[in-house]
Order: C-alpha cells, then structure tokens, then sequence
C-alpha cells in the first residue's frame, strides 16, 4: 500500500467482525508504531494489547467514560442527535473490537505534552499500520475519564494512559469526512 493512499484511506472504524486477529499480525502492527519518532529519543512509549477474557471487563471500565463525555457530545452534535446516539452504542461495546491496546507513557524528566506527543506519533504509525493489515481501529481519548479505574484494573501504577484503541477485522467502511478548510497557512511564498 503506497504511502498516501494508507493516509487517505484510514478511518476510524466503530464497528468490527468478532474475528479474532492472528498475534503475528498484532506483532508487525506494533512494530511499526514503535519506529515512529519520540521526543529526545526517549521511547517511552508503553502498549498493553488485551484479547480474551480481561477484555470484557475493560470494555465494561472504558465505556463508563461515555456519561463523561455525553454532555460534550450533545453540544457539539446539537443538530445531530443520530450521531450522539451511534457514540453511545459504540461506547457501550467499543463497537465490539476483539482487541484493545492501551496506549501510555512513561514519565520522563521533559514536560508531559512531549511524552503524549510521542504517543500520538506512535498512535499515528499503529493506526496506518492496521490499516495496511486489513484491520481498522478507533483512536479513543474518552476513556481517559476512567484512567485510575482502567489503571487499577490493569494493575498499572507508574504510566499514564494516552488512548484505548480498539482494534479488528471492521464490519463497516466509513465515509472520508470532509476536511475543514483554512487550516494551512503558508507565508514567505
């Protein structure tokens, strides 16, 4: 898959096949998202990929993190109520994903935002690099209302969590949403 075409091609998939992903395909997909760059090198990336039975209980801790995020939701998606609507129920399963890989950082001594900067880059690389696999994936930030509760559970004491990605064979094929204009500005041409 040429590079561009992986870019333009990725969306964020909500609803997946029960499947189950073969660990070998897992491996490379995590393999590249460990190649991305890191703030100072430092690599302090950390994933916990779930299957099987601890899945179940994480779905049940991540999804609670929808009343916080409901109200938002409903905000922003005033004129869409059937939007809101679909966010629940994805919560409620995580869209039936039969992998979860839970993104976090390591402290380091440089501020915080360079250690979910790295994250998010490697995020990045694991997003396109499922893609390239068949797979489709949902990167979620809601779940980080629920952290300590996920952390607990995960028996987790010394990282913090950046994202909870949902991953699988996708059972659907999200439209490309449009993309805002005026984002990019170029000045000295």
């Amino acid at each position: 898959m040429e590079l561009h075409e992986a870019i333009k091609g990725r969306r964020s998939v909500r609803k997946f096949k029960p499947d189950p992903v073969p660990k070998v395909v897992l491996d490379r997909i995590l393999e590249m998202a460990i190649w991305a760059p890191s703030g100072m090198n430092r690599q302090n990336w950390y994933f916990l990929v779930i299957t099987g039975k601890q899945r179940e209980a994480l779905v049940r801790l991540a999804s609670k993190s929808y009343d916080y995020v409901e109200p938002i939701l409903k905000e922003v998606f005033a004129e869409k109520p059937p939007v809101v609507e679909a966010t629940k129920k994805f919560f409620a399963k995580l869209g039936g994903a039969p992998v979860l890989v839970f993104a976090y950082y390591e402290p380091c001594k440089e501020i915080s935002e360079t250690s979910v900067q790295t994250v998010a880059a490697a995020i990045q690389n694991l997003l396109l690099a499922a893609h390239a696999e068949g797979l489709g994936a949902c990167w979620m930030t809601g779940p980080l209302h629920v952290a300590d509760q996920i952390n607990e559970f995960l028996n987790i004491h010394d990282k913090t969590l950046v994202a909870v990605i949902p991953m699988g064979y996708p059972d659907q094929s999200p439209p490309a949403p449009k993309r805002k204009p005026n984002r990019i500005v170029f000045e000295g041409f």
